[in-house]
């Protein structure tokens, strides 16, 4: 009895460090009645924020469990910390015993990378507002116009594999001072570019800095503050996101048309570099208590976490995963290709609506998934199911974009409620993060939260050169085109088609056990 006390205890102390365990070395403590701290070795412990539950400061050891689920609990469990690198949060007491004025600290430290965010937001579907000056001053075709912004996208899924890493390595504070400078090259790149391949790669740059955005305000909050603050700051940091895409789409074409849309991007470069130099001196370096625990994650005696490839490998072979990336990158298309670039002139040519409503209706997409997102967050932890969501949502995405190929000038309220809908079907994009972490070994866990993130953003790319193929093929391949109200509806007949493709993929899909009610 004294032994599985001391062996209880220690695993106490183990959940309060935030580390997770996992079999078999859990299995020999448990039968030794050993401690874990007295024999070297005898608790295998990742360094993970991904095997946290709904409170990631206060984690259970659970031992002889590799997939590090637990029961359902009905309770929301924290599925926020969507990165791969090691990070740890910590309990108040941590903050408030380094750093008397902590809170304060805090919320400094996580507000400029979040600001970074929404800087990032509006760079990303800029074009959609600059894309008929791009083409006219350029002479330019749709389709080669759709492939130079596409860079974009190219450069920032990719990425996502690696920022994890870079973070572990260096901590926040560098990596997001390079790469707010990294997005202030691109933009002047842009501004600069007499061709398409200037845009490209001025795209290419833009997308490569903001790769470190999202990740990076996540990781921050996992440092400074508790792990129960964690899933408010995540959503307050897609909210701002969301902001600033509603942002750009109503009020920059405001300033292009005032100035022009190299003078927009010279001042986002200004803003680049501000943001850059208030990253380096705001943001505070990683903590003493902080660092320590992850040098004790490669302790002597200790199975070190498997590598990046290791993790990948995991990922590529899960069919489930692969099947759920296709599907979460088909229904986030709209947003790619429609709302990020394609939508405003669509609205323009198709409906008739000018250019001071275009981008005010286009934003209504970002509105529907910012409403979307944590509502379907919330019911989706409540009923302890995903999968059912993707094919309920996908279908009412075939529903909602037949619609709006379908819809005539004249109806402003149901072109609204429309787009309204097609933001709400994207926001189940939300889910696929929560359940690629189900599909996946604890270790694996953040490499396939990263997968599923690069085929959003790669099918985003890919879509929006497509559809300005098809425009071009509408358009007789003329090398001057001038594109009509045809040729746009048929070029968008990509948008149901592959909901539909969504929507019947979907149904292959599987709700892992330890999803679902009652799953262990």
């Amino acid at each position: 009895m004294r032994h599985a006390s001391r062996a209880s205890k220690s695993n106490r102390s183990s959940s309060q460090t935030g580390w997770c365990t996992v079999a078999p070395a859990a299995r020999r403590a448990s039968s030794s009645g050993r401690s874990s701290t007295s024999q070297s070795g005898s608790l295998e412990q990742v360094a993970s924020p991904m095997c946290m539950g709904s409170d990631p400061g206060r984690l259970r050891a659970r031992p002889a469990m590799p997939y590090c689920n637990r029961p359902w609990t009905g309770k929301p469990v924290d599925y926020t910390l969507i990165t791969s690198m090691a990070g740890l949060t910590h309990s108040s007491e941590h903050l408030h015993e380094h750093y008397p004025e902590g809170r304060a600290r805090a919320w400094i430290a996580w507000s400029i990378p979040a600001v970074f965010f929404l800087y990032e937001f509006m760079i990303r579907v800029l074009p959609a507002v600059i894309e008929g000056p791009l083409q006219h001053e350029l002479r330019t075709t749709a389709g080669d116009l759709g492939l130079s912004m596409s860079f974009y996208y190219y450069a920032y899924g990719p990425m996502q594999l690696a920022v994890g890493v870079l973070l572990d390595r260096f901590g926040a504070r560098l990596p997001l001072t390079v790469a707010a400078i990294v997005c202030a090259v691109g933009a002047v790149s842009f501004a600069l570019a007499s061709s398409l391949y200037g845009l490209g790669a001025g795209r290419f740059l833009m997308g490569f800095g903001s790769a470190f955005a999202y990740v990076g305000a996540v990781y921050v909050a996992t440092i400074w503050f508790p792990g129960r603050r964690v899933a408010l700051i995540s959503g307050l940091t897609v909210t701002l996101g969301m902001l600033g895409a509603i942002v750009a789409e109503s009020t920059l074409q405001f300033l292009v048309d005032r100035t022009s849309w190299h003078n927009v991007m010279y001042g986002f470069a200004v803003v680049g570099l501000v943001l850059a130099g208030m990253q380096y001196m705001l943001i505070p370096r990683r903590p003493a208590w902080f660092m320590e625990h992850v040098h004790a994650s490669h302790a002597p005696g200790q199975a070190a976490h498997p590598g990046m490839l290791a993790c990948l490998k995991q990922v590529l072979l899960n069919r489930q995963t692969l099947l759920l990336g296709l599907v979460t990158g088909l229904v986030y298309l709209p947003m790619g290709t429609f709302a990020a670039l394609w939508g405003f002139r669509y609205l323009n040519t198709v409906l008739g609506i000018d250019d001071s409503q275009a981008g005010g209706l286009v934003s209504i997409i970002f509105v529907g998934l910012a409403v979307g997102g944590p509502c379907l967050g919330w019911l989706s932890d409540h009923l302890g199911r995903r999968v059912v969501f993707f094919r309920i949502f996908a279908a009412l995405g075939v529903l909602s974009t037949g619609l709006l190929l379908m819809l005539d000038p004249g109806h402003e309220v149901m072109l609204i409620l429309i787009l309204l809908l097609v933001g709400l079907v994207v926001s189940v994009m939300v889910l696929a993060f929560p359940l690629a972490m189900d599909q996946n070994p604890c270790y694996a866990r953040g490499t396939a939260l990263t997968f599923v993130n690069f085929t959003q953003m790669l099918f985003a790319g890919i879509g929006q050169w497509v559809v300005g193929v098809l425009l071009d093929v509408e358009a007789g391949g003329a090398k001057d085109p001038t594109y009509g109200s045809g040729d746009f509806r048929t070029a968008f007949v990509l948008l149901p088609i592959t909901m539909l493709v969504a929507f019947l993929l979907s149904l292959f899909l599987r709700e892992p056990k330890r999803s679902g009610r009652g799953g262990g």
